[in-house]
């Protein structure tokens, strides 16, 4: 059963980042059954497709995957791995040609694409055309339906369908912190830092209006920080830390921990 009955949800992943610093390609291409080598040279499922069956596992009804960097061969990875199962066709790719401005340039074309599905389900145009998924105008359309947009980074492996349900279901109840009610407050994914205070992290689920005025003021490496830093009165954070750790995948360290861990728990695969 969906977490949130009756109201559209699409997911947006950001998967655009040429992954510098880590310095093995794209993390889109990351296979986590083998995390020192790429999907490509060793056949082992994406960190795309593992970030796309969470988002759809949990209760998204769409998900978005915004590329750039090697932007067609993370695209043949995805399509690849979903091939067969329950989420093959329920992806659509959306290139951002402006990736290497940064996370803020994929936030707005991730939105750009989700509001346009859930405004105008029915539109005529073909879904992979570029004017039904980048319009920029899609962000201001007046009058569109009430619906939810999940933004997800794929650099984070341990975020599985339970951190998706969990959230979505926490945005879809009661408000709590000042007031709130469903549809008028942002909720994130908290996780404990050292000293044991929730920090916001993702993913995050927006409301359609409040992810278009987040996308509104995105730039450069920030997408919805801007936003959620002027607004925290419309932000609720929740604790998902028994879920998922919450830690991406930046660094040959951060590699090399998460290796560890999951060695140390005796898996190698997501949460779910």
């Amino acid at each position: 059963m969906s977490p949130c009955p009756g109201r559209p949800m699409v997911g947006v992943l950001l998967a655009a980042g040429a992954g510098r610093r880590l310095g093995r390609g794209p993390k889109a291409l990351l296979s986590l059954e083998n995390p020192l080598s790429l999907e490509n040279q060793q056949g082992g499922r994406p960190l795309v497709a593992t970030s796309a069956t969470a988002l759809l596992r949990g209760g998204c009804d769409e998900v978005v995957v915004v590329v750039g960097a090697s932007g067609q061969r993370v695209r043949e990875a995805l399509d690849r791995a979903l091939a067969g199962t329950p989420e093959q066709g329920r992806c659509r790719v959306v290139v951002n040609p402006h990736w290497e401005t940064g996370m803020g340039s994929s936030f707005r074309a991730g939105i750009a694409a989700a509001d346009r599905i859930l405004s105008a389900p029915e539109s005529p145009e073909s879904p992979e055309s570029p004017a039904a998924l980048t319009a920029p105008a899609a962000l201001t359309a007046p009058g569109a339906p009430d619906g939810v947009v999940m933004l997800a980074l794929v650099d984070q492996p341990d975020i599985g369908a339970a951190v998706v349900a969990h959230l979505l279901r926490a945005a879809a109840g009661p408000g709590t912190a000042a007031g709130q009610t469903a549809g008028r407050r942002v909720t994130a994914a908290g996780f404990p830092d050292g000293q044991g205070r929730l920090v916001r992290g993702h993913p995050l689920v927006f409301p359609l209006h409040l992810a278009r005025e987040a996308a509104a003021v995105a730039a450069g490496d920030a997408a919805g920080r801007v936003w959620l830093r002027a607004h925290p009165e419309a932000v609720e954070v929740l604790d998902v830390s028994h879920l998922a750790t919450g830690r991406d995948l930046d660094t040959p360290a951060d590699l090399h921990r998460w290796t560890r861990l999951e060695t140390a728990e005796g898996s190698r695969g997501v949460r779910t």
